[in-house]
């Protein structure tokens, strides 16, 4: 890994996502082969658009070479089309939604990009929806297969469908821990958020959305990348989702309400981790956390150096991997989890000792489920 390339690119997107200028001791004298580096970060990453940005807050001198910059302009135009029709696509299901009366709850994704300086330079996913009420996951299911969608198998706690070219995933679960005591725990944390409807009322682009409450909502995001991390892996894309999620709402989170629902779930070691990385790594400021970080902690850099080696939720695992088939690829994918809890364990033991069992356990539950 090209260490120079590494702190470049860091403080490149710290420009980005912090709306401030990069330090432009760090550029003099920066060759072709480095900057090819730092946009190979940037594609991994799925972090182009905000890589543009940084760039285009150096003076033109210290900018790379015209190819390479015109490259990331296409790049940055791409991500902010594909925003504008996720976009559209999310204004156009919640239409069809709303004729058939599901109200949802929108999770991660676009509610997440609304805290970006720009939005639309937040590389997109897919639209994944919370039906809060009962019988509506069924409802908009059994909608999705009239209008004729490709369906994929259904998941643990979800069914997924293309619209219009956009992967939807309708949740009837928040998520799934698959260990019975935290499955237990969200199903009474989230059955009293409904009860006391406390969603929170969102705008995107002038449709208005729900999204979980500010305390819920800073836990779900950091449980959804600490999950992917335990698994596979994560990119800085998932890690900023939940850094700027904190910097923009802290005075909006009850401290003392997310302490507890994170201890309850003993996530409060791992999260205090993740904070230092950010704090450390990220140019997140301390203060946006109800906790003390430690940024000499022990897996501080570990961790850090598994988000860049790893790439978008860890897929660069699987370069220039060839399988013979899916099945092939999920066991290269086990074997890849089970070799990682040497290393991770300590974090959350009550969540990674148990890992290997609980993947075989969720496959055989989704094989038998189709």
């Amino acid at each position: 890994m090209n260490e120079q390339a590494v702190t470049l690119f860091l403080e490149l997107l710290r420009s980005a996502i912090w709306n401030k200028s990069a330090d432009e001791s760090l550029f003099q004298n920066i060759d072709s082969a480095v900057w090819r580096d730092i946009i190979n970060f940037g594609e991994s990453q799925k972090v182009n658009a905000l890589l543009y940005d940084g760039v285009m807050t150096l003076s033109a001198s210290l900018r790379p070479e015209r190819k390479i910059l015109y490259k990331l302009f296409l790049q940055s135009e791409a991500i902010e089309q594909s925003n504008e029709v996720l976009i559209k696509e999310l204004k156009n299901l919640s239409s069809e939604y709303e004729k058939i009366n599901v109200p949802f709850v929108l999770l991660k994704g676009q509610g997440n990009a609304v805290f970006y300086s720009n939005p639309k330079h937040r590389t997109p996913g897919d639209i994944d929806v919370y039906f809060y009420q009962k019988g509506d996951y069924v409802k908009a299911n059994e909608w999705a297969r009239k209008q004729g969608y490709k369906m994929d198998p259904e998941n643990i706690h979800h069914q997924s469908f293309e619209f219009n070219k956009i992967h939807v995933e309708n949740h009837k679960d928040i998520c799934y821990f698959g260990i019975k005591n935290y499955d237990n725990l969200l199903k009474k944390e989230v059955g009293q958020m409904i009860q006391d409807q406390r969603f929170v009322d969102l705008d995107i682009d002038g449709l208005s959305v729900k999204i979980l409450p500010f305390e819920f909502n800073a836990f779900f995001i950091f449980y959804h990348l600490f999950h992917h991390f335990i698994h596979l892996g994560i990119g800085l894309r998932q890690f900023y989702d939940w850094l700027l999620f904190m910097d923009k709402n802290s005075d909006r989170i009850d401290q003392e309400e997310f302490i507890r629902l994170t201890e309850s779930f003993d996530l409060l070691k791992a999260m205090r981790i993740f904070a230092s990385v950010g704090v450390k790594y990220l140019g997140v400021k301390p203060s946006v956390f109800p906790f003390e970080v430690d940024v000499n902690g022990e897996y501080v850099d570990l961790v850090m150096k598994d988000v860049l080696s790893g790439g978008n939720f860890g897929y660069d695992v699987f370069k220039k991997k060839a399988f013979q088939n899916e099945l092939h690829r999920k066991w290269y994918s086990f074997k890849f989890s089970t070799r990682r809890i040497r290393k991770i364990s300590a974090m959350a033991p009550q969540h990674i000792n148990t890992l290997p069992i609980n993947k075989i356990v969720t496959n055989i539950r989704i094989l038998l489920k189709n």
